[in-house]
């Protein structure tokens, strides 16, 4: 379970420097399904991702094709999305520095992924 604060913080900058680290690897290779949401985000300015930018990816793939689109998608990298999101909920832990660097890890590898 996801939790709130500088520890839930550190654990979401953890997951996603993990799955960095599969991606550079090789271990684990963005699939199609995966590889259309990390474009919708790609293209979002800033030093994070918002959470609006990744409510509205997910919104636009599940209307545009289905729930297959979120069900085909890594477990992990859903899930780290939906993390982040939920993390930015409450502006006083995203701005945390724990907060800061984990939000900029996602961006990071939203960027080396799409």
């Amino acid at each position: 379970m996801f939790s709130l604060g500088r520890d839930g913080m550190r654990d979401l900058q953890a997951r996603a420097e993990d799955l960095s680290a599969d991606l550079a690897s090789g271990e684990w290779k963005p699939n199609r399904f995966d590889r259309r949401a990390l474009l919708k985000l790609a293209g979002a300015d800033g030093p994070v991702i918002d959470r609006e930018a990744i409510v509205t990816m997910f919104d636009q793939l599940y209307k545009e094709r289905g729930p297959r689109q979120l069900n085909k998608m890594t477990g992990r990298l859903t899930t780290l999305l939906m993390n982040t999101a939920a993390a930015q909920d409450l502006p006083s832990i995203a701005a945390l520095p724990e907060g800061q660097e984990a939000l900029s890890a996602v961006r990071s590898l939203v960027r080396s992924a799409a």
